[in-house]
């Protein structure tokens, strides 16, 4: 039996930010990251090992960072707990002080008639399975994607640039439906479209059958298509077998509970990344939210607080803040959107702006961008934002998401201090955050 101060199970962006970061609390402790895949991979990467990388092998999470750290890899399956020992599927046994569980999560597989038929994967992150897929959708000229949430649009994106005629279906009435709203998923099917995807919303798949050597995607409006291959992207659910196993308190939708320190109810365990059950920062109430960017943050609070509290800063919640690109457009978001807002019955007011993300708007490289954001009426509070444009989008939700976090009202967020430069930034006269605020003050007054 081998005997650590700390034990970290699961080795994605939540499983390896907490092994650091213990490291960086407990210089003197022993630590080892417990993960089953012999190799593991960048998840936001997996959709682009399609085309744009080279091969599935460019997307892999080094170890380099473990090593550094002087942080132990044990390759194998946990399969149980007795009190602080770990049982190991190859009969060997770990003994912990502290424990994080960092188990992430597993792909949807819907209950559709068919669905376990040859060429139908549903999409993971196991290294070899993709390595699998990729080769065999090589030669493909049709595949239908299942899901029109990012991982699709991004799979459609990349799929639609090896000359393939893709079919993306999307049960909810428009594209990135839980993400964004409405006039934003519409950009997103638009330059899908422009670029020959075949969009297909508010309807969902009934079933699969075989079609000679291709498969029939069955509607459930009547109408099918025939492919080559189906790629199955719904989305992923916390893998919370361990925590069951471990006997954690947890949501059965949603994941583990953890507290504001991401301490689980036992007191010796921790939890983070995606098998965690996630609450809105806004509105309190879970959320299935599965984003790396989250998964670190998680697990940077896990690691340093192990055996005391280092860090006095606590998780209230997940803005959900993400951005992705199709095409040449890219679109993000934060906090809440208007769907969520009407849903949850806030009184809000929202501003919009439309500038170009340099000046003069002839500069290379120049984009148009689309900002809307969205404030609460009585405390004039930021509640959330939704941007368009070129790559200068991925930042500027990063901006809008700190001003949610600060609690950033419109005025002062009217009243920024700006640096401004032609080839990095839109003009000063036509900042798309500010102007986007100030027609939203306009309202209050109009």
């Amino acid at each position: 039996m081998r005997n650590y101060d700390v034990v970290i199970i699961g080795g994605g962006p939540a499983g390896v930010q907490s092994a650091i970061s213990a490291r960086n609390s407990n210089p003197d402790k022993s630590i080892a990251l417990i993960r089953k895949e012999g190799i593991a991979l960048i998840p936001c990467g997996i959709p682009y090992t399609m085309h744009s990388l080279n091969s599935v092998d460019e997307d892999i999470l080094p170890d380099a960072l473990l090593q550094k750290n002087n942080i132990d890899m044990i390759h194998c399956d946990v399969i149980g707990k007795d009190n602080k020992i770990l049982r190991l599927k190859d009969g060997n046994q770990i003994e912990f002080d502290k424990l994080v569980l960092a188990a992430g999560s597993i792909p949807i597989k819907p209950p559709i008639p068919g669905i376990d038929m040859d060429n139908i994967y549903v999409l993971s992150k196991d290294y070899e399975y993709l390595q699998k897929m990729r080769e065999e959708i090589s030669t493909a000229r049709n595949i239908a994607i299942v899901g029109g949430g990012y991982v699709g649009v991004e799979l459609a994106d990349e799929l639609v640039k090896k000359n393939i005629n893709v079919t993306l279906i999307e049960k909810l009435p428009g594209l990135l439906p839980t993400s964004v709203d409405q006039e934003f998923g519409s950009i997103v099917q638009t330059e899908l479209e422009n670029q020959g995807v075949e969009i297909i919303t508010g309807v969902g798949v009934e079933g699969f059958s075989k079609d000679g050597k291709n498969i029939k995607v069955e509607l459930e409006n009547g109408n099918s298509k025939i492919v080559d291959h189906v790629i199955i992207s719904i989305g992923f659910k916390p893998d919370m077998r361990l925590a069951r196993e471990f006997g954690l308190e947890i949501d059965e939708e949603y994941g583990v509970i953890v507290d504001e320190y991401m301490k689980t109810s036992d007191d010796d365990i921790f939890a983070a990344g995606d098998c965690v059950a996630k609450r809105s920062y806004l509105s309190g109430d879970f959320r299935r939210i599965m984003l790396a960017s989250t998964a670190m943050s998680q697990g940077r609070l896990a690691g340093s607080n192990l055996f005391s509290i280092n860090v006095l800063k606590v998780f209230h919640g997940t803005l959900g803040s993400f951005a992705t690109k199709i095409g040449n457009t890219a679109v993000g978001a934060t906090g809440l959107t208007e769907t969520r807002a009407k849903a949850m019955k806030i009184k809000y007011c929202t501003g919009v702006s439309e500038s170009v993300d340099r000046h003069p708007a002839k500069l290379p490289n120049a984009s148009k961008m689309r900002i809307k954001l969205m404030f609460a009426k009585n405390s004039h509070i930021l509640l959330g934002a939704q941007v368009s444009g070129g790559d200068s989008v991925g930042e500027c939700i990063n901006m809008l998401s700190v001003m949610i976090q600060k609690n950033m009202t419109d005025m002062e967020i009217d009243t920024l201090q700006i640096g401004t430069h032609p080839l990095l930034t839109p003009s000063p006269l036509a900042y798309g955050v500010i102007n986007a605020t100030v027609d939203a003050i306009m309202k209050w007054y109009n």
